[in-house]
């Protein structure tokens, strides 16, 4: 097979053409098991950059963000949180309410309503507040084993100084109210 092959010249290109037959296939497969391995190990995309999964956000209120929007007040979640226990899940929620307007006001937490639709109404009222002022009113409500609250009814009264008491009521949507076992 190699009889006619004659000279120097001939037998390097004969070696050079070997090492390249054989040795390109080999480098092939080593840089394909390698860059699935680095996939693999590293979870990589080789050197792209993968695009972020969008992550909904939750709708609603949660702590820090306001709930009002009245002309009279200005109202903010200042604590909400949800504690597990054998009767029920205990949902307690802080409002920090400043008097706005240029009458005196008050706002009252009315009710809660969990995920599941049931609404629990007891209610708790920051009293009446001159104007400027600031007030926090907390409510805790036993809401049903494993729900987690949806909204929350909101009632601001308005007590002008000539006429009867104004009051609107709101229904705020809740966030992700942070779950524990205390």
């Amino acid at each position: 097979m190699f009889d006619d092959v004659d000279g120097p010249e001939q037998k390097t290109l004969l070696r050079l053409l070997i090492i390249v037959g054989i040795g390109l296939p080999i480098l092939i497969e080593v840089v394909t098991f390698g860059s699935m391995m680095g996939h693999h190990l590293t979870g990589g995309t080789g050197g792209e950059v993968a695009p972020e999964t969008p992550t909904a956000e939750p709708a609603g209120a949660g702590v820090g963000d306001p709930i009002l929007e009245s002309a009279n007040v200005s109202a903010r979640i200042d604590a909400a949180s949800v504690v597990t226990a054998d009767e029920g899940w205990e949902f307690t929620l802080t409002v920090n309410v400043t008097n706005t307007g240029s009458d005196p006001t008050a706002v009252r937490l009315d009710s809660v309503t969990a995920r599941n639709g049931e609404t629990i109404a007891e209610s708790a009222s920051t009293g009446q507040l001159p104007v400027n002022q600031t007030a926090d009113v907390t409510k805790s409500w036993l809401l049903p084993p494993g729900e987690r609250p949806d909204t929350v009814s909101v009632t601001v009264f308005v007590y002008p100084d000539e006429g009867s008491v104004q009051s609107t009521q709101y229904t705020v949507a809740l966030g992700d109210i942070p779950v524990s076992n205390r």
